[in-house]
Protein backbone atom coordinates (compact mmCIF):
# COMPACT_ATOMS: atom_id res chain seq x y z
CA UNK A 1 0.00 0.00 0.00
CA UNK A 2 1.47 3.74 -0.76
CA UNK A 3 2.43 5.20 1.94
CA UNK A 4 0.21 8.23 2.41
CA UNK A 5 1.57 11.77 4.03
CA UNK A 6 -0.85 14.29 5.04
CA UNK A 7 -0.02 17.12 3.09
CA UNK A 8 -1.01 19.22 6.75
CA UNK A 9 2.39 18.15 7.85
CA UNK A 10 4.53 20.37 6.02
CA UNK A 11 1.62 22.79 4.97
CA UNK A 12 1.08 24.68 1.21
CA UNK A 13 4.74 26.43 1.26
CA UNK A 14 6.37 22.93 2.33
CA UNK A 15 4.10 21.72 -0.50
CA UNK A 16 5.12 24.32 -2.73
CA UNK A 17 9.22 23.89 -1.93
CA UNK A 18 8.43 20.19 -3.06
CA UNK A 19 6.77 20.78 -6.18
CA UNK A 20 9.57 22.79 -6.99
CA UNK A 21 12.48 19.80 -6.77
CA UNK A 22 10.08 17.90 -8.58
CA UNK A 23 9.93 20.34 -11.44
CA UNK A 24 13.68 21.16 -11.24
CA UNK A 25 14.43 19.08 -14.80
CA UNK A 26 16.13 20.15 -17.76
CA UNK A 27 15.24 19.76 -21.44
CA UNK A 28 16.69 18.88 -25.15
CA UNK A 29 15.65 22.28 -26.12
CA UNK A 30 18.72 24.57 -24.38
CA UNK A 31 16.62 27.93 -25.06
CA UNK A 32 14.15 26.97 -23.22
CA UNK A 33 16.37 27.36 -19.77
CA UNK A 34 18.33 30.11 -21.59
CA UNK A 35 15.16 32.21 -22.20
CA UNK A 36 13.83 31.43 -18.55
CA UNK A 37 14.50 34.82 -16.33
CA UNK A 38 12.41 33.93 -13.35
CA UNK A 39 10.56 30.66 -12.35
CA UNK A 40 9.05 29.24 -9.14
CA UNK A 41 11.07 31.81 -7.24
CA UNK A 42 8.42 34.95 -7.62
CA UNK A 43 5.22 36.15 -7.61
CA UNK A 44 5.13 35.42 -11.61
CA UNK A 45 7.31 33.08 -13.54
CA UNK A 46 9.16 35.69 -16.01
CA UNK A 47 11.06 34.54 -19.73
CA UNK A 48 11.93 36.21 -22.61
CA UNK A 49 9.46 35.44 -25.40
CA UNK A 50 12.12 33.73 -28.81
CA UNK A 51 12.60 36.69 -31.14
CA UNK A 52 10.42 36.68 -34.28
CA UNK A 53 7.61 34.07 -33.38
CA UNK A 54 3.77 34.88 -31.97
CA UNK A 55 3.15 33.76 -28.72
CA UNK A 56 0.09 31.16 -28.06
CA UNK A 57 -1.72 30.36 -25.08
CA UNK A 58 -4.61 27.58 -23.90
CA UNK A 59 -5.78 26.51 -20.51
CA UNK A 60 -7.90 23.90 -19.52
CA UNK A 61 -9.69 22.84 -16.37
CA UNK A 62 -9.93 19.50 -14.89
CA UNK A 63 -12.19 18.33 -12.09
CA UNK A 64 -12.29 15.00 -10.32
CA UNK A 65 -15.27 13.15 -11.36
CA UNK A 66 -16.08 15.14 -13.81
CA UNK A 67 -12.70 14.65 -16.13
CA UNK A 68 -11.03 11.67 -14.29
CA UNK A 69 -11.84 9.07 -11.72
CA UNK A 70 -8.76 8.51 -8.98
CA UNK A 71 -10.33 5.14 -8.58
CA UNK A 72 -9.09 3.60 -11.79
CA UNK A 73 -6.49 6.92 -13.37
CA UNK A 74 -3.24 6.65 -11.45
CA UNK A 75 -1.98 9.88 -10.62
CA UNK A 76 1.63 10.38 -12.69
CA UNK A 77 -1.34 9.32 -15.65
CA UNK A 78 -3.23 11.86 -14.49
CA UNK A 79 -0.22 14.36 -14.59
CA UNK A 80 0.68 13.56 -17.98
CA UNK A 81 -2.92 13.53 -19.47
CA UNK A 82 -3.46 17.12 -18.41
CA UNK A 83 -0.03 18.24 -19.71
CA UNK A 84 -1.03 16.28 -23.06
CA UNK A 85 -4.48 17.54 -23.60
CA UNK A 86 -2.59 21.37 -23.58
CA UNK A 87 0.05 20.56 -25.89
CA UNK A 88 -2.55 19.25 -28.12
CA UNK A 89 -4.52 22.82 -28.39
CA UNK A 90 -0.90 24.11 -28.86
CA UNK A 91 -0.14 21.54 -31.91
CA UNK A 92 -3.73 22.04 -33.03
CA UNK A 93 -2.33 25.83 -34.12
CA UNK A 94 0.82 24.16 -35.22
CA UNK A 95 2.81 26.02 -32.68
CA UNK A 96 5.29 23.96 -30.36
CA UNK A 97 4.35 24.45 -26.23
CA UNK A 98 6.96 26.44 -24.05
CA UNK A 99 6.48 27.11 -20.73
CA UNK A 100 3.57 25.91 -18.20
CA UNK A 101 2.24 26.51 -15.35
CA UNK A 102 -0.20 24.36 -12.67
CA UNK A 103 -3.09 25.10 -10.26
CA UNK A 104 -4.15 22.55 -7.69
CA UNK A 105 -7.65 22.61 -5.44
CA UNK A 106 -6.67 19.27 -3.45
CA UNK A 107 -9.42 18.08 -1.02
CA UNK A 108 -7.16 16.29 2.38
CA UNK A 109 -7.52 12.62 0.69
CA UNK A 110 -4.80 13.50 -1.59
CA UNK A 111 -1.13 13.18 0.15
CA UNK A 112 2.30 14.06 -0.40
CA UNK A 113 2.93 11.31 -2.22
CA UNK A 114 -0.27 11.66 -4.57
CA UNK A 115 1.05 15.02 -5.35
CA UNK A 116 4.52 13.57 -6.50
CA UNK A 117 3.43 10.92 -8.08
CA UNK A 118 1.01 13.56 -10.11
CA UNK A 119 4.11 15.74 -11.16
CA UNK A 120 6.09 12.77 -11.92
CA UNK A 121 3.70 11.96 -14.85
CA UNK A 122 3.28 15.88 -15.85
CA UNK A 123 7.39 16.14 -15.43
CA UNK A 124 7.87 13.11 -17.58
CA UNK A 125 5.35 14.41 -20.53
CA UNK A 126 6.96 18.22 -20.15
CA UNK A 127 10.50 16.31 -20.91
CA UNK A 128 9.01 14.48 -23.63
CA UNK A 129 7.66 17.46 -25.57
CA UNK A 130 10.48 20.27 -24.25
CA UNK A 131 7.99 22.56 -21.83
CA UNK A 132 9.00 24.11 -19.04
CA UNK A 133 6.88 24.39 -15.53
CA UNK A 134 7.36 27.41 -14.10
CA UNK A 135 4.92 27.83 -11.68
CA UNK A 136 1.00 27.69 -10.57
CA UNK A 137 -0.79 27.98 -7.44
CA UNK A 138 -2.22 25.31 -4.44
CA UNK A 139 -4.96 25.64 -2.78
CA UNK A 140 -7.38 23.34 -0.57
CA UNK A 141 -10.70 21.94 -1.59
CA UNK A 142 -13.55 21.26 0.49
CA UNK A 143 -14.91 18.52 -2.21
CA UNK A 144 -12.73 17.35 -5.16
CA UNK A 145 -9.36 17.60 -6.51
CA UNK A 146 -9.56 20.64 -9.53
CA UNK A 147 -6.92 21.58 -11.41
CA UNK A 148 -5.91 23.96 -13.79
CA UNK A 149 -3.58 23.67 -16.51
CA UNK A 150 -1.86 26.94 -18.61
CA UNK A 151 0.33 26.37 -21.46
CA UNK A 152 2.26 28.93 -23.26
CA UNK A 153 3.41 27.91 -27.20
CA UNK A 154 5.14 29.42 -30.28
CA UNK A 155 5.22 29.89 -33.71
CA UNK A 156 6.36 31.72 -37.15
CA UNK A 157 3.06 33.88 -36.95
CA UNK A 158 2.69 32.81 -41.18
CA UNK A 159 2.25 29.49 -40.16
CA UNK A 160 -0.70 30.13 -37.60
CA UNK A 161 -3.59 27.62 -38.41
CA UNK A 162 -6.70 28.66 -37.69
CA UNK A 163 -10.13 27.20 -37.56
CA UNK A 164 -11.48 29.71 -40.18
CA UNK A 165 -9.25 28.69 -43.51
CA UNK A 166 -11.17 25.59 -44.92
CA UNK A 167 -12.58 26.35 -48.90
CA UNK A 168 -15.25 23.96 -50.37
CA UNK A 169 -13.31 21.36 -52.22
CA UNK A 170 -10.48 20.24 -49.19
CA UNK A 171 -10.15 17.15 -48.23
CA UNK A 172 -11.18 16.01 -44.41
CA UNK A 173 -8.29 14.77 -42.92
CA UNK A 174 -6.89 13.58 -39.41
CA UNK A 175 -4.63 11.59 -37.70
CA UNK A 176 -4.70 8.55 -36.29
CA UNK A 177 -7.37 5.90 -35.17
CA UNK A 178 -10.44 7.35 -33.48
CA UNK A 179 -12.47 5.91 -30.69
CA UNK A 180 -10.03 3.79 -28.42
CA UNK A 181 -9.95 6.78 -25.77
CA UNK A 182 -14.08 6.43 -25.11
CA UNK A 183 -13.51 2.42 -25.24
CA UNK A 184 -11.00 2.55 -22.88
CA UNK A 185 -12.80 4.61 -20.58
CA UNK A 186 -16.00 1.99 -21.26
CA UNK A 187 -13.31 -1.08 -19.82
CA UNK A 188 -12.17 0.98 -17.24
CA UNK A 189 -15.95 1.94 -15.87
CA UNK A 190 -17.04 -1.59 -16.18
CA UNK A 191 -13.93 -3.24 -14.57
CA UNK A 192 -14.93 -0.11 -11.78
CA UNK A 193 -18.71 -1.65 -11.41
CA UNK A 194 -17.36 -5.44 -10.92
CA UNK A 195 -14.89 -4.96 -8.53
CA UNK A 196 -17.40 -2.71 -7.09
CA UNK A 197 -20.28 -5.38 -6.74
CA UNK A 198 -18.12 -7.73 -6.13
CA UNK A 199 -18.27 -9.90 -2.49
CA UNK A 200 -14.58 -10.76 -2.05
CA UNK A 201 -13.17 -7.16 -3.23
CA UNK A 202 -9.95 -8.53 -1.74
CA UNK A 203 -9.17 -11.28 -4.29
CA UNK A 204 -10.72 -9.14 -7.16
CA UNK A 205 -8.51 -8.46 -10.21
CA UNK A 206 -9.37 -6.41 -13.52
CA UNK A 207 -9.37 -7.55 -16.58
CA UNK A 208 -6.85 -4.88 -18.64
CA UNK A 209 -4.20 -7.25 -20.48
CA UNK A 210 -6.41 -7.56 -23.53
CA UNK A 211 -7.84 -3.87 -23.16
CA UNK A 212 -4.34 -2.47 -23.02
CA UNK A 213 -4.11 -0.14 -26.00
CA UNK A 214 -7.29 1.48 -25.70
CA UNK A 215 -6.54 2.11 -22.18
CA UNK A 216 -3.43 3.74 -23.00
CA UNK A 217 -4.70 5.81 -24.79
CA UNK A 218 -7.30 7.23 -22.61
CA UNK A 219 -4.92 7.45 -19.85
CA UNK A 220 -1.81 8.59 -21.70
CA UNK A 221 -3.19 10.27 -25.55
CA UNK A 222 -0.26 11.50 -27.57
CA UNK A 223 -0.26 14.90 -28.56
CA UNK A 224 0.05 15.39 -32.26
CA UNK A 225 2.70 17.81 -32.47
CA UNK A 226 4.93 15.76 -34.61
CA UNK A 227 2.29 15.85 -37.40
CA UNK A 228 1.64 19.36 -36.43
CA UNK A 229 5.16 20.22 -37.25
CA UNK A 230 5.02 18.13 -40.77
CA UNK A 231 1.47 19.97 -41.38
CA UNK A 232 2.52 23.61 -40.50
CA UNK A 233 6.16 23.67 -41.82
CA UNK A 234 5.93 21.23 -45.01
CA UNK A 235 2.21 21.27 -45.83
CA UNK A 236 -0.30 24.20 -46.63
CA UNK A 237 -3.11 23.25 -44.47
CA UNK A 238 -6.14 25.88 -44.45
CA UNK A 239 -7.91 25.00 -41.27
CA UNK A 240 -6.69 22.78 -38.04
CA UNK A 241 -8.77 21.78 -34.48
CA UNK A 242 -7.48 19.18 -32.08
CA UNK A 243 -10.20 16.75 -31.51
CA UNK A 244 -10.99 16.71 -27.73
CA UNK A 245 -14.99 16.65 -27.39
CA UNK A 246 -15.51 13.94 -30.41
CA UNK A 247 -14.89 14.09 -34.03
CA UNK A 248 -18.47 15.25 -34.59
CA UNK A 249 -18.43 18.26 -32.72
CA UNK A 250 -14.89 19.41 -34.09
CA UNK A 251 -16.50 19.16 -37.65
CA UNK A 252 -18.83 21.32 -36.62
CA UNK A 253 -16.58 23.94 -34.75
CA UNK A 254 -14.70 24.06 -37.64
CA UNK A 255 -16.99 24.08 -40.32
CA UNK A 256 -18.75 26.82 -38.08
CA UNK A 257 -15.84 29.02 -38.13
CA UNK A 258 -14.77 28.95 -42.21
CA UNK A 259 -18.40 29.38 -42.86
CA UNK A 260 -18.99 26.09 -45.13
CA UNK A 261 -20.42 22.74 -45.52
CA UNK A 262 -18.73 18.77 -45.02
CA UNK A 263 -19.90 15.59 -46.64
CA UNK A 264 -17.95 13.04 -43.84
CA UNK A 265 -17.70 9.38 -45.05
CA UNK A 266 -18.41 6.68 -42.00
CA UNK A 267 -16.72 3.98 -44.22
CA UNK A 268 -13.13 6.40 -44.22
CA UNK A 269 -13.31 7.26 -40.26
CA UNK A 270 -10.56 5.34 -39.08
CA UNK A 271 -11.30 2.80 -36.06
CA UNK A 272 -8.85 0.15 -34.78
CA UNK A 273 -9.52 -3.29 -34.33
CA UNK A 274 -9.51 -3.11 -30.32
CA UNK A 275 -12.14 -0.35 -30.70
CA UNK A 276 -14.44 -1.99 -32.72
CA UNK A 277 -13.89 -5.05 -30.19
CA UNK A 278 -14.90 -2.98 -27.06
CA UNK A 279 -18.12 -1.80 -28.82
CA UNK A 280 -18.84 -4.96 -29.85
CA UNK A 281 -18.69 -6.13 -26.49
CA UNK A 282 -20.98 -3.05 -25.46
CA UNK A 283 -23.41 -3.93 -28.27
CA UNK A 284 -22.50 -0.59 -29.14
CA UNK A 285 -21.58 0.98 -32.51
CA UNK A 286 -17.74 1.86 -33.26
CA UNK A 287 -18.37 4.80 -35.74
CA UNK A 288 -20.30 5.99 -32.78
CA UNK A 289 -17.45 6.15 -30.44
CA UNK A 290 -15.33 7.72 -32.84
CA UNK A 291 -17.52 10.50 -33.56
CA UNK A 292 -18.95 11.28 -30.15
CA UNK A 293 -16.50 9.80 -27.86
CA UNK A 294 -13.48 12.73 -27.36
CA UNK A 295 -10.37 12.89 -25.42
CA UNK A 296 -8.83 11.68 -28.49
CA UNK A 297 -6.55 14.88 -28.82
CA UNK A 298 -5.59 13.84 -32.47
CA UNK A 299 -5.77 16.47 -35.10
CA UNK A 300 -8.76 17.29 -38.13
CA UNK A 301 -7.60 19.34 -40.78
CA UNK A 302 -8.53 20.78 -44.18
CA UNK A 303 -6.17 21.22 -47.18
CA UNK A 304 -6.37 20.66 -51.08
CA UNK A 305 -5.41 17.53 -53.73
CA UNK A 306 -2.31 19.24 -54.26
CA UNK A 307 -1.13 19.51 -50.48
CA UNK A 308 -2.10 15.99 -49.52
CA UNK A 309 -0.28 14.19 -52.24
CA UNK A 310 3.02 16.18 -50.81
CA UNK A 311 1.69 14.93 -47.12
CA UNK A 312 1.32 11.19 -48.31
CA UNK A 313 5.05 11.19 -49.31
CA UNK A 314 5.67 12.51 -45.67
CA UNK A 315 3.13 10.52 -43.34
CA UNK A 316 1.17 7.50 -43.39
CA UNK A 317 -0.71 7.83 -40.33
CA UNK A 318 -3.53 10.00 -41.75
CA UNK A 319 -6.91 9.66 -43.24
CA UNK A 320 -8.92 11.05 -45.55
CA UNK A 321 -12.45 10.72 -44.28
CA UNK A 322 -14.18 13.72 -46.06
CA UNK A 323 -14.90 16.95 -48.18
CA UNK A 324 -15.84 20.37 -47.45
CA UNK A 325 -18.45 21.42 -48.98
CA UNK A 326 -20.60 24.72 -50.01
CA UNK A 327 -22.72 25.70 -46.69
CA UNK A 328 -26.04 25.65 -48.17
CA UNK A 329 -25.08 21.26 -48.04
CA UNK A 330 -24.38 21.52 -44.14
CA UNK A 331 -22.79 18.86 -42.94
CA UNK A 332 -23.65 15.32 -43.50
CA UNK A 333 -22.53 11.38 -42.58
CA UNK A 334 -22.71 9.60 -46.03
CA UNK A 335 -23.52 5.98 -44.35
CA UNK A 336 -21.44 3.16 -46.23
CA UNK A 337 -24.88 2.38 -47.80
CA UNK A 338 -24.90 5.39 -50.08
CA UNK A 339 -27.25 6.88 -47.36
CA UNK A 340 -26.60 10.52 -46.26
CA UNK A 341 -27.93 12.25 -43.37
CA UNK A 342 -26.97 15.02 -40.82
CA UNK A 343 -24.50 14.77 -39.01
CA UNK A 344 -25.92 15.06 -35.37
CA UNK A 345 -23.68 17.69 -33.55
CA UNK A 346 -22.39 15.68 -30.42
CA UNK A 347 -19.67 15.56 -28.10
CA UNK A 348 -18.59 16.23 -25.09
CA UNK A 349 -20.79 19.21 -23.36
CA UNK A 350 -20.27 20.32 -19.58
CA UNK A 351 -23.54 21.61 -19.14
CA UNK A 352 -25.94 19.26 -20.88
CA UNK A 353 -27.02 16.02 -19.52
Amino acid sequence: MQKHTAISTIGEFGLIERIKELVNFRVDDASLHDNLIMGIADDAAVYRPTPGKVQLFTTDAFVEGIHFDLTFTALKHLGWKLMAANFSDIAAMGGIPRYATITLALPRKISIEMIEEFYNGASFACKKYSCLLVGGDTTSSLANMVISVAVTGEIDEQHVVYRTGAKPGDYICVTGHLGSSVAGLKILQREKKLFTDSPNQDKFRPNLEPYKAAIEKHLMPEPRLDLSRILTQQIKVNAMIDISDGLASEVHHLCKNSQVGAAVYEHNIPVESITQRIAEEFSQNPIDYALYGGEEYELLFTLGDDEYEKLEKLTNDVSIIGRITDKSNGIELIRENGESEPLRFGGWDHFKS
